[in-house]
């Protein structure tokens, strides 16, 4: 793909240059309403309204790469904006569907772009953009109700990447992902995590596949492709057996693998891993991610679980500190809590667990089933005094966690 030379402003169609005034016009009149929020899908409504094609027409010329997969995409994009440098589009709000995205090209001339897309509507987009790298994460199982089977995903990507002619920088340690990927334009990554619980079935042929520690492989024949880029621990490994540090000042082992996927985008772009990684070391976190909130007078790191893996990322992250978990089931929540069942709360037996948000009590039972002594409470200020003195983390859903990041309740 050609890219554009730099940062200055470009020609524009004039159906679009009327469609980002309207998005301009939505926007303030969004502010002087007092209607909270930044304004980003109102803004986005009405450049698409005005300008059906206003995202093809404004990624036209820009060197593109799309992050996808159910979990770890916003911190992912956060790190691979970072390892591209300063001049970058990027949807930093992690609003990854149409109106977000046009609104991230629309506020940025930069040549290049980082965009984090819903793994439902990567099709939609991709179409729009046609980006020069394609990262998939993974999948796994998201809110029951949004109704669609893992199968129904790797279905629907396989379809879109079967022509174009994106990179794909692919995670091999999924089954699911490999299956969704054109071989001959994918470079491998292994972010040194499993989740075979969505995938004991082979995509392939529908025997059950073989898990061992370092691979999995099914009868058929379709197995594990070797990566170019692996973790080793906090090492990355590239691809001709380099290893490089990898000094990430946001915390979880997963986000190490989520670095890992970024370095091989990043490279693809052209950007040499020792300048990535330099870069990607500055990220403290990702649109509230991991910052330090305040509970009660005391610090609690911020964490987004909005599924099985992402619940399950969040408590191998936590260790032995107090951590409060907020549950609700508004909008993009789903209603339904019975995934809570599907995340280990058992390492959690015999800890005192701070409970809050709408579906508090649900998640309140589901300690109690756990063996951990929930602590329940509508205020989680009040929770949080509740609970023992020491460290503290406040994972919530997806509801809970932006209520929690738009409060700006920030320690230093």
């Amino acid at each position: 793909m050609t890219s554009a030379s730099n940062g200055s402003p470009r020609p524009r169609h004039p159906r679009l240059r009327a469609s980002l005034l309207a998005g301009e016009l939505a926007g303030t009149v969004r502010r002087l309403a007092r209607r909270g929020g930044d304004g980003v899908h109102a803004r986005g409504l009405a450049i698409m309204a005005v300008d059906p094609h206003a995202v093809e027409r404004l990624a036209r010329g820009r060197d593109s790469a799309l992050v996808t997969g159910t979990n770890g995409k916003t911190t992912t994009t956060y790190l691979l904006a970072k390892a591209l440098g300063d001049q970058v589009a990027h949807n930093y709000t992690g609003a990854n569907m149409a109106t977000g995205i046009v609104t991230a090209y629309a506020d940025s001339e930069a040549p290049v772009a980082a965009i984090e897309v819903d793994e439902l509507h990567f099709g939609s987009i991709a179409r729009m953009i046609d980006p020069h790298v394609v990262v998939l994460l993974n999948l796994s199982r998201d809110q029951l109700s949004r109704s669609h089977e893992v199968a129904r995903v790797v279905s629907a990507w396989s379809e879109t990447l079967a022509t174009g002619r994106s990179t794909i920088v692919a995670n091999c340690a999924d089954p699911n992902v490999v299956a969704a990927t054109p071989p001959d334009r994918a470079v491998w990554f292994d972010p040194g995590t499993r989740w075979a619980e969505d995938a004991h079935v082979c995509p392939r042929c529908g025997s059950l596949i073989d898990w061992t520690v370092d691979s999995w492989s099914c009868a058929c024949g379709f197995a594990m492709p070797t990566p170019s880029y692996r973790r080793d621990g906090t090492i990355l490994v590239g691809p001709v057996g380099d290893r490089h540090d990898l000094r990430l000042r946001i915390p979880g082992e997963f986000n190490h693998g989520n670095a890992v996927a970024a370095l091989a985008a990043a490279n693809v772009m052209g950007i040499d891993t020792d300048t990535a990684l330099g870069r990607m070391a500055e990220l403290d976190s990702a649109f509230g991610r991991y910052m330090n909130y305040d509970v009660g007078g005391r610090p609690a790191r911020l964490v987004l679980a909005k599924n099985p893996v992402g619940m399950r990322a969040a408590l191998e992250l936590i260790g032995g500190a107090n951590v409060i978990v907020g549950i609700g089931a508004e909008g993009v929540d789903g209603r339904d809590t019975s995934w809570l069942y599907d995340a280990p709360f058992e390492w959690l037996a015999g800890r005192q667990v701070g409970a809050t948000g709408r579906r508090r009590h649900d998640l309140a039972l589901r300690l109690e089933i756990a063996g951990a002594h929930p602590v329940v409470g509508e205020d989680i200020h009040d929770v949080a005094r509740r609970l023992p003195a020491g460290d503290l983390y406040l994972i919530g859903n997806y509801s809970n966690f932006v209520r929690w990041r738009r409060e700006r309740r920030w320690q230093t």
